[in-house]
């Protein structure tokens, strides 16, 4: 019987050699595309990689910031947070405040971190306490993160951490799209990560994995994209962060990303769509580089840029003269565009590029015309419902005919709805609701968060409302993020409230 087993063994064993040893042998054969058909974090992981060299990979949170970063736009300590180094433990006679958020609470944008609100309302609260009193900020908030990373580093963290109080900026991210695989799917995939690792050394299932993804690869390229959390998934992740802030005994503050209306649909990553990774592979799915690489024009000019903006920083200027422009003046253009119109009737980039040449020469009652056909032509060319790649590609039409119909009234820019406005700001808000390319929060997002602060110990705070009333969009750099002087007005708005409710007690 012994004998019977130990031959079986030597059998099996042998069969696993020769079948490793073939694997081996016919492995190169496999194709790139088919082995890179594996679930990807999408473009914006690869993005924040590229653009400052700031992020670096992490098994638990997709994404995370490199420790010990030193430059006079940020700087992380050997836990990789914002700020300096913190003790392992909180400190007798001192308080914690965790932060939690995307590139806004980083400070994305102003000369240093330490301008960014939670830099500034660390230094209010210790004016407060007074120096009996240290107030210890944890920002562990990253670029480019949703909440599902947010919940996660709380539950990975929580407890080490050991704060008084939570603070969470978070909503932007979550209403993007990043690839065709959402936020959650991709974090659980990384819980076998580790032991599809330990078993990649074995050829036979690298060449079972390669055949299996390649006969997955052309339903893989042709899945539709997604964003990154749907507004259900946004609200149970709120729902995860305000039942681990019970457990922690600290009460949670929600920010409302505020959000700048005029700022141009589906504009801010256009200018890089050509932009390969490391591998040279470009970082954009085809179906998004479709769409940002059409020449589809704007109602936008450089004096309105400044009216709205200032002057902005070097890479907001550069995403927004990227719109295309017409070389020629606008009564020529008009020509040339009413021309290729009649010959192209059917087309809803000539009709909107027409509509724009005509707002620039001012002639709004036609532009309008050929605005909203533009609209209309994109909507009848397909049938079936949009999905937000669809919508987003829709967005600037919205948007067009909202600005030259604000222009027409002689409200262009504000930073209230004024009388006999309302129409046009309507349709900057669908085209803002549409626009899922710029980073942006949406009415279903916001939503969630108002349902939140109906639970007890959780705390919402408008600042949509609060920016509104405070210099509109001239308090934000560019699509998303606040200008310094923003940032200050969230500092001071957090304050009161801490201050106001007694949420912290020194």
């Amino acid at each position: 019987m012994k004998r019977k087993i130990l031959y079986s063994t030597l059998v099996f064993l042998a069969f696993l050699f020769l079948a490793e040893s073939a694997a081996r042998l016919v492995e190169w054969s496999i194709s790139r595309k088919a082995q890179a058909a594996e679930l990807s974090p999408g473009w914006q992981e690869r993005f924040f990689a590229l653009s400052f060299g700031w992020h670096e990979p992490d098994p638990d949170l997709l994404w995370r910031f490199r420790a010990n970063i030193s430059n006079r736009f940020i700087r992380t300590n050997s836990g990789h947070l914002i700020g300096d180094e913190l003790p392992g433990r909180k400190a007798p006679g001192s308080v914690r405040v965790l932060l939690l958020g995307d590139s806004s609470p980083v400070g994305l944008g102003l000369k240093s971190y330490r301008f960014a609100f939670g830099e500034l309302l660390r230094h209010q609260l210790e004016a407060e306490f007074g120096p009996q009193t240290t107030v210890e900020l944890v920002n562990a908030s990253v670029s480019g993160y949703s909440s599902e990373q947010m919940a996660r580093v709380l539950e990975l963290n929580g407890r080490r951490y050991d704060p008084d109080l939570v603070i969470l900026f978070s909503g932007n991210n979550d209403a993007s799209i990043s690839g065709a695989t959402g936020d959650r799917d991709l974090l659980e995939g990384q819980k076998l990560k580790a032991f599809r690792k330990t078993i990649a050394i074995s050829a036979v299932y690298r060449l079972l994995k390669s055949a299996v993804l390649a006969c997955m690869s052309y339903e893989e390229q042709s899945s539709p994209l997604v964003v990154r959390v749907t507004p259900d998934r946004f609200g149970e992740n709120l729902a995860r962060m305000a039942d681990l802030c019970r457990r922690l005994t600290c009460p949670l503050i929600v920010l409302q990303p505020p959000i700048p209306r005029l700022w141009p649909a589906g504009l801010q990553f256009k200018v890089f769509t050509d932009v390969t990774g490391s591998d040279g592979e470009l970082i954009f799915p085809p179906e998004i580089r479709r769409i940002l690489g059409r020449q589809v024009r704007y109602c936008i000019s450089p004096d309105m840029f400044d009216d709205l903006y200032g002057k902005g920083d070097v890479f907001t200027r550069l995403v927004f003269s990227s719109a295309s422009r017409d070389s020629l003046p606008p009564e020529a253009s008009i020509r040339r565009l009413s021309a290729l119109v009649q010959r192209q009737p059917e087309s809803p980039i000539l009709h909107n590029n027409l509509g724009v040449s005509l707002w620039q020469a001012e002639e709004y009652r036609q532009a309008d015309h050929h605005l909203r056909m533009a609209r209309e032509l994109f909507m009848s060319a397909d049938g079936r419902d949009l999905g937000p790649a669809e919508l987003a590609a829709g967005s600037v039409f919205l948007y067009n005919i909202g600005v030259n119909l604000l222009t027409e009234a002689g409200c262009y820019p504000a930073a209230d709805p004024a009388f006999g406005c309302t129409t046009a700001y309507q349709y900057l808000d669908s085209a803002l609701q549409a626009d899922y390319l710029s980073l942006r929060i949406k009415r279903e997002y916001r939503d969630q968060i108002d349902r939140i602060g109906n639970r007890e110990d959780v705390f919402v705070v408008d600042l949509p409302n609060l920016f509104r009333r405070h210099g509109g969009e001239t308090l934000f750099i560019d699509h998303c993020h606040p200008t310094r002087e923003g940032h200050l007005l969230i500092a001071e708005e957090l304050f009161h409230l801490i201050r106001d409710s007694s949420l912290i007690r020194p």
